[in-house]
């Protein structure tokens, strides 16, 4: 019986320390994204690609997708409008894809040309992708700190927009080609770093980007994180070669602009995953308790064993 007791405790203090030792506040990952209005004259999408997990749970994975309405339209999207609707299509989809564990939440302060993506109480971020088409100027920021003080990288990766807007059946093929025009990014107040577009490929646009930021950027021919990729949608696509990744951007916000209709903006951010399962590091100081848990258990047991011992030899 002593013995039966002895396991459960261990165990129990097993399971305490491996559910709740990474458990994280509400809104302590945040990402706020600030929209503006479509440089596209058609309608464009745009998605948000968030993913969060509990513990040491399966990540859960959901994307908020919609359309924008461009410049031309009877009726073109504002950037509220945009904001709204990006908050709206991406709780819509956690709502449906995660009923039980909804563990991430956009929210949208109604009126403003914003959106706000925070884990809830007892989840953590795990990445955030956003996919704009319609050449939007988006500035993106973490609440009171930098991207580097919340172990939070960042990475842009330039696309063709035909690879999503064309149609097999409808088109020709896909037009891989941008069409003139630049796309700029700004580190918080610092000087906009602004490339032209003509005629480059987006690899050359983004090893132009990585160089002209400087020692805070790299161009990488492997991504922050693998693409999420679907053969039977557009929206996803397989890593395309490069991007500009800042894995240590100690900058409060970074603004993306881009102004060429043959070009759409994937812009990642890997958050701090403490509780991946394979994160064999930080479960260290869990796994000692536990392992010290259980010799304090074996060492009470050995002592009881010792003193009854004893006391039948006394007898």
């Amino acid at each position: 019986m002593k013995i039966h007791k002895y396991l459960t405790l261990t165990t129990l203090c097993a399971i305490t320390f491996s559910g709740f030792a990474n458990a994280l506040p509400a809104e302590k990952n945040q990402l706020r994204v600030q929209t503006s209005v479509s440089k596209r004259s058609n309608d464009t999408g745009f998605s948000t690609l968030v993913s969060w997990r509990k513990g040491d749970s399966n990540l859960h994975r959901v994307n908020g997708l919609f359309f924008i309405n461009g410049f031309e339209s009877s009726n073109p999207s504002s950037a509220a409008d945009i904001a709204n609707k990006a908050a709206s299509a991406l709780n819509a989809d956690i709502n449906y894809d995660a009923p039980t564990e909804r563990g991430a939440l956009a929210t949208y302060p109604k009126g403003k040309s914003e959106f706000v993506i925070s884990n809830k109480d007892g989840f953590n971020l795990v990445q955030v992708t956003t996919r704009d088409y319609s050449n939007q100027k988006i500035q993106y920021d973490i609440s009171d700190q930098s991207f580097s003080a919340a172990s939070v990288g960042v990475a842009i990766d330039l696309v063709y927009s035909a690879e999503v807007e064309f149609i097999e059946g409808f088109s020709s093929g896909v037009n891989r080609k941008t069409t003139g025009g630049f796309v700029t990014v700004t580190i918080d107040d610092d000087a906009p770093i602004k490339v032209k577009t003509d005629g480059k490929t987006t690899d050359q646009l983004e090893k132009e980007l990585a160089q002209f930021i400087g020692s805070k950027s790299q161009f990488s021919t492997t991504p922050i994180y693998p693409n999420y990729a679907d053969e039977h949608s557009r929206n996803y696509k397989p890593f395309d070669g490069g991007e500009v990744q800042l894995l240590n951007l100690n900058a409060k916000s970074i603004t993306i602009d881009v102004a060429d209709a043959g070009l759409g903006a994937l812009v990642k951010f890997s958050f701090p995953d403490a509780n991946k399962p394979t994160d064999v590091a930080n479960k260290v100081p869990y796994i000692l308790g536990v392992l010290l848990t259980g010799f304090l258990g074996y060492l009470f047991y050995v002592m009881k064993i010792k003193t009854k011992k004893e006391e039948i030899e006394n007898d």
